[in-house]
């Protein structure tokens, strides 16, 4: 897949800095959530012989074996972003990124009982993971997911994950 960002302004590149973001806070961000879509950049990680699940400790997916990712933020290129959150969700670096595909994904669950449910865009990557798996506190039980193990576990995984997780196989010749 063909991807690129573009920070170019009257033929002059654009200092990403300026438009970095602080945190919204708490009560904004809910109305935001839950009025828009959510871009987010979710993260296929490549670790010994299969690809790194975690399961989600929070909303939406709560319980669903899943992949590291979250929000796009602002300012920050995507991949830089990918890089910045697989670092503080599970302690890993990552070689050879690269996208996937993008898909989208509806819930009718929230993180902050708004009762409107999640709406999100999301690209998937693909990278290799380099160091020691160290989970943060909105994630739990690490597996990694062998071709073998895939076969067994299909049934009870998220279709978006299925979904990716056998083109990740494809793409990657396992």
């Amino acid at each position: 897949m063909n991807y690129k960002e573009y920070a170019i302004e009257d033929k002059k590149p654009v200092n990403l800095d300026y438009l970095k973001a602080e945190f919204i806070p708490k009560e904004d961000f809910v109305k935001i959530h839950r009025d828009s879509i959510l871009i987010c950049a979710d993260i296929l990680i490549k670790y010994k012989d299969g690809f790194l699940l975690v399961k989600r400790d929070n909303v939406p997916a709560l319980g669903e074996y899943w992949v590291i990712g979250g929000r796009i933020q602002r300012g920050i290129s995507t991949e830089e972003g990918v890089r910045i959150k697989v670092k503080e969700e599970c302690n890993l670096e990552l070689k050879n990124l690269k996208l996937l595909n993008f898909s989208r994904t509806y819930w009718k669950t929230d993180p902050f009982k708004h009762g409107k449910g999640t709406d999100a865009v999301n690209f998937m990557y693909l990278a290799e993971g380099v160091g020691d798996i160290k989970l943060d506190n909105l994630h739990s039980n690490p597996i990694i997911l062998t071709r073998e193990l895939f076969k067994k576990m299909k049934h009870s995984l998220h279709p978006y994950i299925v979904d990716f997780l056998e083109l990740a196989f494809t793409h990657e010749g396992n």
